[in-house]
């Protein structure tokens, strides 16, 4: 029997528009998944790297900081490394050195630079006894006199607290007051009558007393 030619072949069923709607939308969704995703595993990456990074420079920020034996070379630390604990130290040192060599100015500045970057840093309270050690070194005793008197009270608990109380007696004597230098040392001993200090502090008062029996000098 001869094949009808003519007779057509059954079509498949149209998609509907739902059916194209779905898979465009699962589409969308899955390439933007994947883009979050991405930039979601970037972060982290980006995390992990500086963290790395940063750890590196804490550790050899820290090395430098150990075998640092001059202002240079303490200096290439603040300057390399200066997010770093080791480059606040550093900072720190560098003031030290700068008033151990007479260089009072640098001192005071390089103190004034620690406080204005890192007020609240545990360490602020030794710059700025460093910036008053500065304020007598340069003979401005009577700023000396004023800013330990401030810094012993405000900072009465802490363990700098005695080498402000000896500032605020050493001008008190530059000044030509040595009976208030002595009243002082003996107040010291009073409320401290246990302290670590008191050796010194005993010292200080026996040259006080030969300072007192000399005997003035009548133009």
């Amino acid at each position: 029997m001869d094949t009808d030619k003519n007779t057509a072949t059954p079509t498949p069923p149209a998609e509907t528009g739902e059916l194209r709607t779905a898979v465009e939308t699962v589409t969308t969704e899955w390439k933007s998944w994947i883009v979050t995703a991405c930039v979601a595993a970037a972060a982290v990456l980006i995390v992990i790297l500086y963290r790395a990074h940063q750890t590196g420079n804490i550790e050899t920020a820290s090395r430098m900081l150990g075998e640092a034996r001059n202002v240079e070379a303490l200096q290439a630390i603040v300057t390399q490394y200066g997010s770093t604990p080791a480059a606040q130290l550093a900072m720190l040192s560098i003031g030290k050195a700068q008033f151990d060599a007479g260089d009072y100015a640098a001192a005071t500045t390089t103190y004034g630079n620690f406080l204005a970057r890192y007020p609240k840093h545990p360490m602020a309270p030794v710059a700025e006894l460093g910036r008053i050690h500065c304020l007598e070194a340069r003979g401005q005793t009577a700023e000396a006199l004023s800013a330990y008197t401030t810094f012993s009270t405000h900072q009465a608990s802490s363990y700098l607290a005695p080498l402000a109380v000896f500032g605020k007696a050493r001008c008190l004597e530059q000044m030509g007051r040595p009976e208030e230098a002595k009243t002082v040392y003996e107040d010291f001993l009073a409320a401290h009558p246990n302290s670590e200090w008191n050796s010194d502090v005993e010292d200080f008062l026996k040259h006080l007393d030969r300072t007192l029996r000399k005997p003035s000098v009548k133009l």
